[in-house]
This record gives structure tokens, C-alpha cells and sequence, in this order.
């Protein structure tokens, strides 16, 4: 019999600079700090909204040896790929998005997958993360079989039709790439 898990509780992740790492979830990602404990890990944060979760969502710890710490992994190293952050719309994305670039963060990729929108990009420390928007119908594309092709976005792009309704002829290999016909098919970084 499996473990019963009810759901994942917070993330944790090494920095070089806690100072620097604190700023930037803080100030730039809006994360707020409930404890700060040197000994016990470190400075645990939440989204700093009550009806979301109990206690903190992410931790940020200090590596032992700043100085000889080796970089966040890269695409091809065994280590977490990435941490994602669900946004609630895709006008919260866009929002997000301004943000980030306003305080000098420079977003990677912007990624329609057939189930959601992703922007990609690097926290103050290298550490990859991902801000998303996922539609409503989600869990009804992963049923279906959602395809999962990957196509660049604007914010001038709609959200395209089957983020609020699933059409009745959905083909997971050929909606998508129906709609899409003339973008890019594959993501580079």
C-alpha cells in the first residue's frame, strides 16, 4: 500500500547570499517572511495568504560555503529543474510578467503548453523557477490526453479557445497544433 500523502508542504532551496535571496522573494515575488531561523534552516516564507495554506510555502537556506558553492543545476544535471508558482489568471500572469521585468529580471521563455501559460526564469541565485497560469480546463486536457505541444507566446495572443472550453473534436496531436500552425513548434535554453 502507498504512502498517503495529502499534499506537498513547502520547497527548499539553497542560496550563496540569504540577504540578496530574501530581497528578491520579497520584494520582487511578494513572498512574505514568517520566521527567520539561522539555525534551523533558515528564512521560511509563505504567499502570505491564509485561505491558501498553513505555514510557510518556501524556505530559503544558506549554503555552508558560499565561496565554493557550486552553480543551480543545468538542463542536463541530476537536481530540480525547476520550482513552478500558480498564478490565478492569466491578467495575474501578465501582471507578473510586467513586474519581473520592471525589477530588472529577465524572463527566459514564455510557453504555451495545451493545458497552461508558463513564463520561465531565475531567481537572484540561478535557481529556476516558473510562474503559470492554468486553464480551467486542465484537468479535463489531461484526461483527454492534452498533447502537450509546446508553442511560443505573446500577451497580445489570446488564450486560445480550449482554455474555457474543449472543443468537441479535440485531438490531442492535432488541435493544438491546428491553432498554432506557423509559430514555433520547439523551445530552445
Amino acid at each position: 500500500m502507498p504512502i498517503n500523502l495529502s499534499r506537498i508542504g513547502h520547497a527548499a532551496v539553497r542560496v550563496r547570499d540569504i540577504e540578496r535571496a530574501k530581497k528578491f522573494y520579497t520584494e520582487v515575488l511578494g513572498f512574505v517572511i514568517e520566521e527567520e531561523d539561522p539555525e534551523h534552516g533558515g528564512v521560511f516564507m509563505s504567499l502570505g495568504r491564509d485561505d491558501t495554506h498553513e505555514g510557510h510555502v518556501f524556505d530559503l537556506s544558506p549554503v555552508e560555503d558560499p565561496d565554493n558553492a557550486l552553480d543551480a543545476p543545468e538542463r542536463n544535471q541530476v537536481g530540480v529543474a525547476h520550482i513552478a508558482i500558480k498564478v490565478d489568471s492569466h491578467d495575474d500572469m501578465k501582471d507578473a510578467y510586467d513586474h519581473l521585468l520592471s525589477n530588472g529580471v529577465t524572463v527566459d521563455r514564455l510557453v504555451e503548453h495545451a493545458n497552461q501559460r508558463s513564463m520561465y526564469f531565475a531567481d537572484s541565485e540561478g535557481n529556476r523557477l516558473e510562474i503559470y497560469f492554468e486553464f480551467p480546463t486542465s484537468k479535463e486536457l489531461f484526461k483527454r490526453g492534452r498533447g502537450d505541444r509546446d508553442f511560443v507566446f505573446t500577451f497580445e495572443d489570446p488564450v486560445p479557445p480550449w482554455a474555457t472550453e474543449i472543443p468537441a473534436d479535440w485531438d490531442p496531436d492535432t488541435t493544438v497544433d491546428r491553432y498554432h500552425r506557423g509559430t514555433v513548434r520547439t523551445m530552445g535554453g
